[in-house]
Order: C-alpha cells, then structure tokens, then sequence
C-alpha cells in the first residue's frame, strides 16, 4: 500500500512543481523582481536557478526517478522557500510570493500559501520516508524528454529574464472589445460607465507581482488626467490580504472584489486595463502599466 501510494503522489507533486517552474520561466523578469524586494539586488540571478530546478525536480518527481533523493532535496527546496517567504511576510512586506509566476491566478493569499508547502512538505516527507525500495533510473527515452524539457525551459527563462522596456506604442488598440460599447462587452455586468465620462478600468490580483509594480502609475491616471476615474476590479479574498494591501500602498481608487468564478469570465490573466470614452472601449492594456503622462499622449491620438 505504501508504495502504491507513492507512485499516485509522486506525480501528482510533479506535476505541481512543473506548473510552478514552467510559470515562473514565463515572467522570470517579474520573479526575479520580487527576490530583490527582499534587500538584495543580486538575488535576483537566483531566479533562473530556482526555475531549473523546480522544472528539473517536477520531471523526477513526476516520472519517479531516484526518489529518495529527490524528495529529500525537494523537501528541502520548500522548506528553505517557505521560510524565507516568512521573513519577507512578516518584516519586508512582501505578500506574493511568486510561486506560479506567469500564472498569477493560481497564486493565494499568505496564509493559505504557508498551508499548502506545509502540506507539499508532508508529503515529501513520507515519500522520502516510503520510497527506500524504489530506485528507478531514467531510461534513454525519459532523458530524451527530459533534456527537452529542460532546455526550451532553459531558453524560455532566458528570454524572459530580460526587462522589457514599457512602450506604450505596443499596448493594444485593436481586438474584440476595441471601439465597443461596453454594454456588448463583458465589461458591461462589472460597471456602468457615464456617457460624458472616462473611466479607466484595471482588474488586478492580490497576490500579482505583476500589479504591484503597475499601482503607484495608476494613482497618477485622475491627477494627470489619463481618466475622469479610475476603478480596480478584483477578487474576494481574506481582509489580512487586503488590510496589508491598502497599508503599502495607500490607494485613492475605489476597488471593488469579486468572486473568483466571476472575474475569470473577464480575464484570466493579470493585470489587464482598459480605456473607456464615451461608453466605448478605447484602450486595452495587457501587463505594466505606463507613466501617466506617457499614456496621456497615446491617448491623445486615439480619442
């Protein structure tokens, strides 16, 4: 019984750990971002280490390869992230962790991300503690996979690593929702825009590397006059997470939460903005956010 229920966690785990490293390798900049929020610029270079080995150890724990070995070391891994997460928690402020990276929306609050690597840690525990007869070797074909895997990780965090320079002449003027009323989009159930008014609209998570760095812009949007008003969207969540929120970053923007299931029908990918004139979409923004002034010019020749 015991090994049978290594092989069915083994994957599973294997499967988390890959999510979490392929994620990360997908916005590698942003992650190293918030390394560095906890007092070193230089660790931002651990962040292309850390994504390797957590897409290498997903591959192992997933095919069930040397698993007294890579549990162990896997128990480690969370562990030491666990608490350094902790340290930044608690005195730097830091509320995302990063853990899935470009797929923000699997990211929670703090409490329920010291659970789950506390549950990922027991269960590494009883691999390593159950896996003393199972010592499979990969096979040629499994390293074939595994070298791939690991190389297009390799080249994906590579080029992702690289800060992306804002350009406001890339953000997005035309698709779907451009020039629609926004009563014909789905915009139209989350609010009801004025005729003669300007809104800007930015949907953002909690727990977004991604939106933190975008905020201190969007305080600027009304000042500036990017937008008559400016309104975040996002989701419910516990109000630590949100009392943490507003004390770092002092918003003078109403946000309005709502139900997971609810925002996803919007948009699962975060942040995302959009521009409304007039009761029509003008303007959607996908990532960053850019200098109010820099956007105010954009704006100007689209209006």
């Amino acid at each position: 019984m015991p090994k049978k229920a290594v092989h069915i966690l083994s994957p599973l785990l294997g499967i988390v750990f890959l999510v979490s490293g392929i994620g990360k390798s997908l916005a590698a900049y942003e992650f190293s971002q918030i390394l560095m929020q906890y007092g070193f610029d230089t660790l931002r270079f651990l962040a292309p280490l850390i994504i390797m080995f957590e897409i290498a150890t997903g591959l192992f724990l997933f095919l069930g390869i040397r698993l007294k070995q890579t549990s162990l070391l896997s128990f480690c891994f969370v562990a030491v992230l666990s608490l350094a997460y902790l340290y930044g928690y608690f005195f730097v402020n830091i509320t995302d962790c990063g853990c899935f990276g470009h797929f923000s929306f699997l990211n929670t609050p703090p409490v329920f991300t010291f659970v789950r690597n506390l549950v990922l840690m027991v269960v590494l525990l009883y691999i390593f503690l159950k896996s003393n007869n199972i010592c499979k070797l990969a096979d040629k074909n499994e390293i074939s996979i595994m070298a791939c895997i690991l190389c297009a990780g390799c080249f994906i965090a590579g080029y992702t690593f690289v800060e992306h320079k804002s350009d406001v002449t890339q953000y997005i003027t035309e698709g779907k929702t451009i020039n629609m009323e926004v009563k014909n989009t789905i915009l139209g159930e989350f609010l009801m825009p004025l005729e003669d008014s300007s809104y800007f609209i930015f949907v953002f998570s909690y727990s977004c590397a991604h939106c933190y760095n975008s905020i201190e812009n969007l305080k600027q949007y009304e000042r500036l006059g990017v937008a008559d008003k400016v309104i975040a969207l996002s989701f419910e969540t516990d109000s630590v997470t949100m009392e943490k929120f507003n004390d770092i970053f002092h918003p003078d923007f109403p946000i309005k939460n709502y139900p997971t299931k609810e925002l996803f029908r919007l948009t699962n990918q975060f942040p995302v903005s959009y521009y409304i004139k007039n009761n029509i979409v003008k303007m959607e923004i996908r990532g960053f956010l850019p200098n109010g002034y820099l956007l105010r010019q954009k704006l100007s020749k689209i209006d």
